[in-house]
């Protein structure tokens, strides 16, 4: 994610938050708005006085006055409170970030009134960021796009931080289309999941079999912003160059596929059927990691996340050497269904569809671990629930992702999931969760629309109903020392 690691410090700790009821014509709300950080403000108003003092003294020895959190009342909790004398700080300034599949990202303040909109040229693809002077990246669809799939974009329209339009970037060529989501990156440059199209004897010339027309792969592009309109394309990434298939031996990527858990069979999961569309993995989802410089992305159609090095060299990754892990390109990790990669069956399957793969940011507690919204969608109708799952990545002690000979990367469970049977479902599309900077989770429904957030006991601390809005991802930001701070 994009934050600096100075502001994920920063940030650590929970904030105190109030909780209010209020109603809008078009939005019912129950919304905890950002207030100030004043734990020696015992009487909740606002201010830290002889209100506060009088409990202090009448809680002496007991945890009636308790500021410190060592669970009694005593010289350093009076101490505290002597030292915060006077009125709480001002609240942080918060904007609730949501960009519809229509033609506007909308930012909500902590009352929920509209503090700002933004009009894309398009429907949008998937999420709005907000960089930290305010700027707008946000991903829309190329109405001229050759790629005709689903959450398609192939334009990506960044906003000045007074909401004029600076860049109208079009992601969007025969060889490829950008789609689904992006992710701004703290050199000012965008990473874009981007469709790869081949053609029905490229497929089968790589070893896919019983292929009937043509077939998306997918590449990962920064791009660097260079005027209105125009862009360099400054690494790249390509699916197609990490292939494996244990079908023909006359081809070169032959090989063993439980050998190769680094590569990707050719031959698991489904090609699109529709005309004209040859939709393979169906990527949605990107995430960045300064601290490791390594990407995280999703796969809805083989229920999969993938790690990737981004310290290499676009040659590099095109190979199976260099970089920071020595790998290459190649995938360094992947969790979600080992039966991709032959080293599992259906029931070690964790993922059934996923979106919304994204780590977890340093200064926070579980910092390097990733989190995923898994939608849920199962055989059948019966058996339809989400849960949002949060894993700890087996790491040896230079960073290496670990696996077994022959078995699947671990871990067996996740270290953190909230959502279960009957609790709640987000539908077969779209849907997402976030870490914020108070260590709770903001995720999102897209069937309902319904934004809301829990802390790590899996509490609801608001919600947000949006009727008649299709809303892929919610985001929340925080103004820090005049910057915007978020995922």
């Amino acid at each position: 994610m994009s934050r600096s690691l100075i502001q994920h410090q920063k940030f650590s700790a929970p904030c105190n938050r109030l909780c209010l009821l209020s109603s809008l014509s078009v939005f019912a709300l129950s919304l905890a708005p950002a207030i100030a950080d004043c734990p020696a403000d015992l009487s909740g108003d606002l201010a830290v006085n002889g209100t506060d003092l009088a409990v202090i003294l009448s809680s002496w020895g007991g945890p009636g006055g308790d500021i410190t959190g060592d669970g009694t009342t005593d010289g350093t909790d009076l101490a505290a409170l002597l030292g915060a004398w006077g009125p709480c700080p001002a609240p942080p300034t918060e904007w609730l970030l949501i960009t519809t599949l229509g033609t506007t990202t909308t930012a909500y303040d902590a009352s929920g009134a509209v503090a700002k909109t933004w009009v894309g040229a398009g429907g949008g693809a998937s999420v709005g960021y907000l960089q930290g002077d305010g700027s707008l990246v946000r991903p829309t669809r190329d109405v001229a796009g050759v790629y005709p799939g689903a959450a398609r974009g192939g334009r990506i329209q960044i906003f000045n931080p007074d909401g004029t339009l600076v860049n109208d970037l079009l992601v969007s060529t025969t060889a490829y289309q950008q789609h689904h989501d992006i992710r701004p990156i703290p050199n000012g440059n965008i990473l874009c999941i981007v469709w790869e199209g081949h053609t029905q004897a490229e497929g089968l010339a790589a070893g896919r079999q019983n292929l009937t027309g043509v077939i998306w792969s997918e590449s990962i592009l920064e791009i660097q912003p260079t005027g209105f309109s125009t862009f360099n394309i400054v690494w790249r990434w390509n699916l197609w160059d990490h292939l494996v298939q244990d079908v023909n031996s006359s081809l070169a990527n032959f090989g063993s596929v439980i050998a190769h858990p680094e590569l990707v069979d050719i031959n698991v999961g489904a090609v699109s059927a529709q005309m004209g569309i040859g939709d393979w993995i169906h990527m949605n989802s990107i995430d960045y990691n300064p601290t490791l410089d390594q990407i995280v992305v999703s796969s809805r159609t083989l229920n999969e996340l993938w790690v990737i090095d981004h310290s290499t060299t676009t040659a590099q990754a095109a190979t199976h050497t260099g970089g920071n892990s020595g790998r290459g390109g190649d995938l360094l990790y992947r969790w979600g269904n080992p039966v991709n990669y032959d080293r599992g069956t259906a029931a070690n399957q964790s993922f059934f569809v996923v979106h919304s793969a994204t780590w977890i940011d340093a200064g926070l507690p579980g910092a390097d671990n990733i989190m995923a919204f898994v939608n849920g969608d199962r055989a059948g109708t019966a058996n339809d629930y989400s849960t949002v799952m949060e894993i700890v990545p087996p790491r040896d002690a230079s960073g290496n992702y670990v696996i077994e000979p022959t078995l699947a990367f671990g871990p067996s469970t996740p270290v953190w999931s909230y959502g279960s049977q009957n609790q709640m479902y987000g539908g077969p599309t779209q849907c997402g969760a976030f870490r914020t900077l108070d260590n709770t989770t903001l995720i999102t429904l897209t069937n309902s629309g319904l934004v809301f957030e829990v802390n790590s006991a899996g509490q609801t601390i608001w919600t947000r109903a949006n009727p008649g809005l299709t809303i892929a991802r919610a985001v929340r930001y925080r103004q820090v020392d005049g910057e915007w701070v978020g995922p």
